[in-house]
């Protein structure tokens, strides 16, 4: 009878040993997921801050040029590439933080060749590079480490516009400026400026997608 009674016991005891053993299964098993989430989120909001950073350098770069061009009185030798930004001091081939590299002449290449594949028939804007560097020495503020490189491009407005832009009154150039970042941080914005017999304008400003 005390054998019998002793057996029962070892029954209970290992029945709670495999239910404590269970728990701690799943216990192990819901802080893993939400170690998994809590990492997904951080990596989410960390690409979303990325990006919105490159997106106000780009934006940045695009206001600095557009100010600078709507100073400029002919647009002429902007166009023929004998005129560049005022900042255009940086290499043309850069490594980011996370050693990713930034190929200028390889990315005009690359946009050209993504305008003329999306154009109709005649001839499409011809994209110069107008203005490039690290986005702190941009600001003049090199205590932020250098993170973020931009670039600008500059066209003519393709085959809507005069070929020769040999009159002021039909002048009209578009300015795309981008910002890189490490970890793929890549944000493009755009303007189109006009030019009449007296003024320059603003025609529009959008975000690349």
């Amino acid at each position: 009878m005390s054998r019998l009674g002793g057996t029962r016991g070892d029954d209970r005891r290992g029945s709670a040993l495999l239910v404590t053993m269970l728990t701690a299964v799943l216990v192990s098993g819901l802080a893993g997921g939400l170690v998994i989430v809590l990492s997904t989120e951080q990596a989410v909001e960390a690409n979303h801050r990325r990006g919105v950073t490159a997106f106000y350098a780009a934006d940045g770069l695009l206001a600095g040029v557009t100010t600078e061009l709507m100073e400029v009185a002919d647009w002429r030798p902007v166009f023929s590439g004998s005129r560049l930004s005022s900042f255009g001091s940086g290499p043309l081939s850069v490594r980011l933080a996370d050693g990713a590299a930034v190929d200028l002449p390889e990315m005009t290449l690359q946009l050209q060749r993504e305008t003329d594949a999306a154009g109709g028939p005649g001839p499409g804007p011809l994209w110069r590079l107008f203005a490039w560097g690290w986005f702190a020495d941009l600001l003049g503020d090199t205590s932020s480490g250098r993170l973020l490189y931009v670039a600008a491009w500059i066209s003519d407005g393709g085959a809507d516009q005069d070929p020769d832009q040999t009159t002021e009154a039909t002048q009209r150039i578009v300015v795309r400026a981008t910002a890189f970042g490490p970890f793929r941080a890549r944000r493009s914005v755009e303007a189109s400026l006009g030019r009449t017999a007296n003024d320059a304008h603003v025609v529009t400003w959008d975000l690349v997608y």
